[in-house]
């Protein structure tokens, strides 16, 4: 391999440092320069496909790693953990690979001046087009590099969660033909996409003004964070200890009445018919005249069959409403071409989701849930991964966004801080409050430009007493939830544009 391609596979790497928990932002500015440079000067065709392939394949490799510590937590032979990190990797590899090699074709014969914008756009529109309309998990969208600058993340509200990846690809295109040209035309790209970037920026901060100091009224949510080990939750003696610790929680004083308590995902440690109300969950929704939101492994009896479910129980402890998830995790919730896998492989190492059998979809436009502050909507656990599912119940009218989420698999990886980084962008894009509870953490409330504002950390045990506002500011919601990925289809339609000329 060539030093101009071993640059970019290693700058490439270098870009999951600026994820949660990595810290170093900066580097998602400049690291994909090495990979512009390698791909603009190299052949078209296979070397520019494969040279995207190992640069995405190491991106995601460490991104991800968390993926091989949580198979080392379930006891998985080590090959198999390599394994299972290496496949995920070349999977979500294969949007690098066709990244590159679209906008080979279509850079090599244009206009000098269109060059970084023409990789922003294609980068861009293969990473839209499988968000869209792929199972592929998103969760290495670049807008994600930039989860610390609260004024970028607000492009959001009306670009949508393209926009601001499509930023960071611009710049470091532009730095990519500088480096090799330092001519007018790559001088001038240079400083119009420091311009993007800088516009987008005020464009954010003249937002975060107008975040009010005083929301107005509130009410009490309380947000339970069990800290439950996820290893041992389905042993039967373990079970009483679980529900215990739920009642200890809900035991302790409080300085105001909650009006909705939050459960977390698959709270309660058994299956539970999903048109019943779960009973512990109902008895303390009567003892606080309060709403209950639990998690529950629904069982195959009922209107759903065995499915992830979210009940919200009524202060006098009937069914109000329940929410089924809509994106199953490959291998968590469902086995892929379970027929085509050995038996034995099953039962070694996927024996409790066997036990469970493959969870069922829930549809599309579900009932939005009543509470206290409208009509409420439900993602559970990696459903926060994808837009379009936050974007899709904020147009129907949801007014709240609650996430649902066992993050207990990760136990102190990079996971739980990138999926809740996730939850602060799904807030900003349809600027709505979002409430998030997770098992293990990371718990909290997000107001409708990103702020945290109140949260428990990954790997405490307690319940979050928090205010969330009756108010919404923003009663249309955003641009982005009114009209749609309309940047991310610019962008798909400029890379056809490009292919046809």
């Amino acid at each position: 391999m060539s030093r101009a391609r071993l640059w970019s596979v290693l700058g490439a790497g270098l870009i999951a440092m600026s994820f949660p928990r990595g810290g170093c932002w900066p580097l998602g500015w400049f690291c994909l320069a090495p990979l512009f440079i390698a791909l603009n000067e190299g052949a078209p065709g296979k070397q520019a496909a494969a040279l995207g392939f190992f640069a995405g394949w190491a991106f995601n490799a460490a991104a991800f790693f968390w993926i091989f510590g949580t198979g080392r937590f379930a006891h998985f032979p080590l090959p198999m953990c390599v394994m299972a990190l290496a496949v995920l990797s070349a999977t979500l590899a294969v949007n690098w690979l066709a990244a590159a090699w679209l906008g080979r074709r279509i850079t090599g014969k244009a206009p000098r001046a269109l060059r970084p914008w023409l990789w922003a756009a294609v980068f861009t529109a293969v990473t839209f087009a499988s968000e869209r309309w792929t199972a592929r998990i998103p969760g290495d969208m670049l807008a994600y590099t930039q989860w610390p600058n609260l004024c970028l993340v607000q492009a959001g509200s009306w670009g949508g969660p393209h926009l601001l990846g499509f930023a960071v690809l611009l710049f470091n295109a532009a730095i990519a033909d500088a480096w090799v040209d330092g001519s007018g035309i790559s001088a001038a790209n240079m400083a119009l996409a420091t311009a993007f970037v800088v516009g987008l920026c005020v464009s954010g901060k003249m937002a975060m003004f107008e975040r009010p100091e005083n929301p107005g009224p509130t009410a009490r949510v309380e947000i339970l964070q069990p800290n439950i080990d996820q290893y041992h939750k389905w042993d039967a003696d373990f079970g009483r200890e679980i529900l215990a610790g739920f009642d200890e929680l809900l035991s302790e004083p409080r300085t105001a009445p909650p009006v909705l308590v939050v459960w977390p995902e698959t709270a309660i440690p058994r299956q539970v018919r999903g048109d019943h109300p779960v009973a512990e969950a109902a008895i303390w929704a009567r003892k606080l005249a309060a709403q209950n939101l639990v998690g529950i492994l629904a069982s195959p009896e009922g209107p759903v069959g065995a499915a992830n479910v979210a009940q919200l129980i009524a202060p006098d402890g009937s069914l109000a409403g329940f929410y089924a998830k809509r994106e199953l995790v490959p291998f968590g919730e469902f086995v892929p071409f379970r027929g085509l896998i050995p038996r034995w492989f099953v039962d070694r190492w996927l024996k409790d989701l066997d036990k469970f059998g493959d969870m069922s979809e829930g549809a599309l436009d579900q009932r939005l849930l009543d509470t206290v502050f409208g009509p409420t909507a439900v993602t559970i656990c990696y459903e926060a991964a994808f837009p379009r599912w936050a974007r899709r119940d904020a147009a129907r009218g949801a007014r709240l966004l609650i996430n649902l989420t066992n993050d207990g698999w990760y136990k102190d990886t990079w996971g739980p801080s990138q999926h809740f980084g996730m939850n602060v962008f799904r807030a900003v894009e349809n600027r709505i409050y979002e409430i998030r509870c997770g098992n293990t953490g990371i718990s909290g409330v997000i107001d409708p430009w990103g702020v945290v504002t109140a949260s428990l950390p990954l790997g405490a045990r307690g319940r979050l007493d928090a205010d969330v506002p009756l108010n919404d500011p923003f009663p249309r919601r955003s641009f982005y939830t009114r009209h749609g990925d309309w940047f991310g289809t610019l962008c798909l339609a400029a890379t056809a544009l490009g292919l046809l000329l």
